[in-house]
């Protein structure tokens, strides 16, 4: 829903064009979003912990950025709108960018689609202006993704780490009409595939040669075909049959010889000596085959002929026979299957909901006209909500950070009273910035991002280690982000004293705060209007104590801790927005879990309690507010999905400030870093380890699947990585999975063609392996050189699997088979069983315990003795 433009709200709605009141004419803003309460958690089969986070429309900027961009919303923020009313998402509209005419939007985070709408057009509402009937377009299409946020699993506990399950809800998505208009316009992989295929933008054929247009050509045989016609880009057809060319069945023949009067028809005549029947109702042209106007030689001919050995379908009987059909061939791989909503004009639940990931297309930002808006504009409602009990996850949280390890801290605190130095441009690592009386303070709490400090410039952080008499410490030039106790935005350096300035886990939840707020919409509305000094002295008294109750609740309290600048008890637009344009203060607003009643879900009484306060009656009653409420039942959805996908049917849950809690938790360290020659190193191309282990009864379900002893799996890790086990690991360093770089490998994947440059990691001899700690220097290496050949030139893990055969062991590609196998022990020996299984001789041997086929097969012909010391370890292992 939406709350209008701040600056049109005192005139946004009169009673009704024919009434009159002695008072201001009273108005309303369309609510947009709210949150909510607790449910039982719900058990998901299938749906995976949350791995990466996004921005909906891919912005990249740090995490604090994102969050104070949103301050120029024209609809308002979390978690008021402008026009007063609880608002539990954030909106991207003309305010936030002046782009978004094509805009994508995207996945926040992995989860599952579980619900979506997508209208056939957009749907109007009537409004009356100036005394007489205007309609407005808005849109309710929306896409429901869940989600489950699960803390990291901490090495040597088997305790299942807190987990939540929360939706994101991405609202005012475009109509089918968009995408039908623009059919190169990607389309969400959610929607299912089609009857329908796509001639798509990439298409280059031309024909005839000399025409600027470009398509697809059609053939007139399936094999070695002549062309005759030209598909232009964006053509949406259907086919039939296999093969390469594939028949075309949306058309009866070339656009040149179709019906302009009859759609399905075809124009023409042809003569029945220059075909031969072939069975089926079907002929063969014998000779190039002229089309003519009538039945009759004499007639003129349409078009290009028909090549020898078309086929063509006709009627009637004589020398001349009505042309009825010609078949077409096109390029099968050439096409792109197009995508289609389940339904349209109604909501479609997923019975089996589909695994989206974070950054993946949801859809297109589409159109909303508020009531006082002159024209449309594109405007995104994006909210994250959840019916679990957030407060005992948190704490929860909190409680399990206290494991784990301190390279999950990612968000440095800067403390309010924290000096601020002025920057001077002599500051160096000799001549460091020193604090003085004249220093600013910082006015509020700031955590900022590592991520943030890692991107600053050399010239922006200076390292100062530590000396006798000396601790170490950090100093970091940070610009625009910091503020006095006046909100001035501050330029300067900060220090970080090394074991003494705080650095937090987004997993400690540092500065978040759950709320419970069921303030009723009259009192939001009456304590807006009374700041706004709308209401008359007879209507002060009538709605005083309402306002009253509005500036009481929870949600007005904690807004007045952080932004009420002049303490007067009132929050108005203006002030959320200025406070947001500073970033601890956008922070301390996104750290809000607000318990409240979803919009969403459509409540009669809810909306009919404001009639009064909007001049509506039996006698006189509101035309624009009745519509208004009319929109307001059609943007409603929750009713229809909450009890398919395990929502609460009364609307309660718990709402977050989704960018705030994409940034907290895309700040989360994600990859391994290691020490490659004395410097850290950060392997981007694995996924940090959760710590699981292979237990006893891992091996005994693998051996069960295979149909073999456990002791003949374990005979093979043992022989492949011994006393190293499944991980390297070093003191600082953190666990990566064991590897062998295979330079000989390398170099047949690459051509040689690093040969001479680097001949430690690519050379047409194997061997040269070095140590075990030197493994990675030379994966790192290569991974700059060529990054997915040298990935394929490691064997990975507990079974030593070589990354060149990742669909061996049943992955789609070598980047997720490495970074699935550093995540988890469990998944080596997954990858193990299905190398296993997908090898017929791999399979019988390990089942027979013959060892020497087995290493053949396993280690390759030059497989020195793998098969004595296979056979050895499992005769120990069975204690032979």
């Amino acid at each position: 829903m939406a709350d209008g433009v701040f600056k049109r709200l005192a005139n946004i709605f009169s009673p009704s064009d024919s009434q009159t009141t002695n008072s201001q004419e009273p108005f309303y803003p369309t609510p947009d979003g709210k949150p909510i309460s607790n449910h039982d958690v719900i058990q998901v089969k299938g749906l995976s912990p949350i791995k990466n986070w996004g921005h909906p429309l891919k912005d990249k900027n740090n995490p604090l950025l994102q969050l104070t961009q949103l301050a120029s919303a024209a609809a308002g923020s979390y978690p008021l709108g402008v026009g007063g009313l609880w608002h539990g998402g954030v909106h991207f509209d003309s305010g936030t960018s002046s782009n978004l005419d094509k805009a994508s939007v995207h996945c926040i985070a992995d989860g599952e689609v579980v619900a979506y709408r997508v209208d056939s057009h957009a749907p109007m509402t009537t409004y009356q202006v100036n005394k007489l009937a205007v309609k407005k377009t808005f849109s309710r299409n929306f896409v429901l993704v869940r989600h489950v946020l699960e803390a990291p699993k901490i090495e040597g506990q088997s305790e299942i780490p807190p987990r939540l399950f929360f939706y994101s809800l991405y609202m005012h998505l475009q109509n089918w009409t968009y995408y039908q208009k623009a059919s190169a316009i990607a389309r969400p992989a959610f929607w299912p595939e089609s009857e329908v295929y796509l001639v798509p933008d990439t298409a280059e054929d031309k024909y005839p040669a000399s025409s600027e247009q470009r398509g697809l050509n059609v053939r007139n045989l399936p094999r070695q075909g002549k062309v005759f016609e030209l598909l232009p880009r964006g053509a949406e057809i259907t086919i039939s049959g296999d093969g390469e060319y594939r028949k075309l069945e949306s058309t009866p023949g070339p656009r040149y010889l179709q019906d302009p009067n009859a759609q399905g028809s075809l124009l023409g005549y042809v003569r029945a000596d220059h075909l031969k029947a072939i069975g089926n109702g079907e002929y063969r042209v014998e000779k190039d085959l002229g089309v003519y106007v009538e039945a009759s030689a004499r007639s003129k001919i349409i078009g290009l002929k028909l090549p020898i050995g078309s086929q063509v379908v006709v009627s009637g009987e004589g020398d001349f026979r009505k042309l009825e059909r010609v078949n077409q061939y096109i390029h099968f791989k050439s096409l792109h299957r197009v995508r289609k909503p389940l339904k349209l004009d109604d909501i479609s639940v997923i019975d089996e909901p589909i695994p989206i990931k974070a950054g993946e297309l949801i859809g297109h930002i589409g159109d909303y006209q508020d009531y006082a808006a002159d024209r449309s504009e594109k405007k995104l409602h994006l909210e994250v909500f959840s019916d679990d009990d957030v407060e005992k996850f948190i704490k929860k949280c909190r409680e399990w950070e206290l494991n784990l390890p301190t390279t999950s801290k990612t968000w440095l605190k800067l403390v309010k009273g924290t000096a601020v130095v002025a920057h001077q441009d002599h500051f160096n690592a000799k001549r460091l910035p020193t604090f003085s009386a004249a220093d600013a303070i910082i006015g509020a709490d700031l955590l900022v991002p590592k991520s943030l400090l890692d991107s600053l410039p050399a010239a922006e952080k200076i390292t100062v280690p530590a000396a006798e008499g000396r601790k170490a410490c950090n100093w970091y030039r940070l610009h625009q982000l910091l503020n006095d106790a006046n909100n001035t935005l501050l330029d300067g350096w900060v220090r970080e004293e090394v074991g003494v300035t705080p650095w937090v886990s987004p997993w400690a939840w540092e500065g978040y705060k759950v709320i419970t707020d069921y303030t009723a919409a009259p009192e939001f509305m009456a304590s807006f209007l009374r700041s706004l000094k709308r209401f008359t002295d007879q209507q002060l008294q009538r709605y005083g104590p309402l306002a009253d109750a509005g500036d009481g609740g929870p949600i007005k309290k904690r807004l007045y801790e952080i932004i009420d600048r002049d303490r007067d008890n009132k929050i108005t637009a203006e002030e959320i927005q200025a406070a947001i344009r500073v970033p601890a203060h956008a922070q301390s607003i996104s750290q809000l879990i607000i318990c409240c009643e979803s919009e969403w879900c459509y409540k009669p009484k809810k909306w009919d309690e404001l009639d009064e306060m909007f001049g509506h009656g039996g006698s006189t009653p509101h035309i624009n507010w009745l519509a208004e409420k009319e929109r307001i039942i059609q943007l409603s959805w929750w009713d229809a999905v909450a009890d398919k996908v395990g929502l609460p049917t009364d609307g309660k849950v718990h709402h977050f400030h989704p960018v705030g809690l994409a940034g907290w938790f895309s700040n989360v360290k994600k990859h391994p870093e290691i020490f490659i020659n004395g410097v850290k190193t950060e392997l981007r191309f694995l996924d940090l380890y959760d710590g699981s282990v292979i237990e006893e009864s891992d091996f005994a379900l693998a051996a069960a699947t295979l149909g073999c002893e456990v002791e003949a799996i374990k005979a093979v890790a043992i022989t492949e990585t011994g006393s190293l086990g499944s991980y390297f690991t070093k003191a600082e360093d953190d666990k990566v999975a064991t590897i062998l770089f295979e330079r000989h490998y390398f170099h047949q994947l690459t051509g040689g063609r690093f040969d001479d440059s680097d001949p430690d990691i690519s050379s047409p001899v194997s061997g040269g392996y070095g140590l075990h700690s030197a493994q990675y220097g030379k994966m790192v290496r290569a991974y700059q050189l060529s990054a997915s050949e040298a990935l394929k030139s490691a064997s990975w893990g507990r079974f030593q699997i070589m990354g060149r055969y990742f669909s061996n062991a049943g992955y789609s590609s070598v980047e997720d088979f490495v970074r699935d196998l550093n995540r988890s022990e469990k998944n080596h020996l997954k990858a193990f069983v299905s190398f296993i299984k997908f090898d017929a001789i791999l399979s019988s041997a390990i089942v027979k315990k013959d060892w020497l086929k087995f290493a053949l097969k396993y280690n390759g012909p030059g497989q020195k003795g793998y098969d004595r010391k296979m056979r050895d370890n499992y005769n120990a292992l069975k204690g032979l």
